[in-house]
């Protein structure tokens, strides 16, 4: 069995992204190896669901309350949260995965985006989608950075094949 490299090297290809998986099929070891050799040199990758919640906050102070109108259980935002974890990646049950597609579909079917104005009593609106929106399934607030990662701002997207030109639902994915 191939051992795996220096530490410094691991370092190296974690700091890149490379996966665990792709790590152990290289090396012939096990992916629990190598995420083992990552804890032992105090690597940690953030399991997705705490990427999610991570980015939401950087996006939103979303309102939360005990004795009041609270937006943080929301079902929009549950939706929009495992649809984001499923674009990273993330296995999730059967119910989540449908109810993350119920809400690609009803985004693409109804060309709108996902909105969030703590002031109303809902919290989560579905706006009109426009040009400035590109493919994002939410309104990105203008006073915000998109992410620098690459994958985060994928999660935010529309399926390729739910978008014809940004401005709404192409029949090519559901006619195949």
């Amino acid at each position: 069995m191939t051992k795996l490299p220096s530490d410094a090297e691991l370092a190296k290809m974690f700091h890149l992204g490379v996966s665990d998986a792709a790590l152990a099929e290289q090396y012939g070891v096990t992916v629990q190896a190598v995420n083992k050799r990552f804890v032992n040199m105090g690597l940690r990758k953030k399991p997705i669901a705490v990427r999610v919640n991570e980015l939401v906050k950087s996006i939103w102070d979303v309102k939360t309350s005990r004795s009041g109108p609270s937006h943080h259980n929301a079902y929009v935002l549950k939706n929009l949260k495992v649809y984001m974890r499923v674009q990273l990646g993330d296995t999730v049950g059967t119910t989540q995965q449908r109810e993350a597609d119920w809400l690609i579909g009803r985004l693409s079917r109804d060309n709108t985006v996902i909105d969030y104005d703590p002031m109303t009593e809902d919290g989560w609106l579905y706006v009109p989608r426009e040009s400035a929106d590109g493919r994002l399934i939410i309104r990105w607030p203008a006073a915000k950075d998109l992410p620098q990662d690459e994958d985060l701002r994928r999660a935010l997207e529309l399926p390729r094949e739910k978008v014809d030109g940004g401005q709404g639902s192409s029949e090519a994915g559901e006619n195949a």
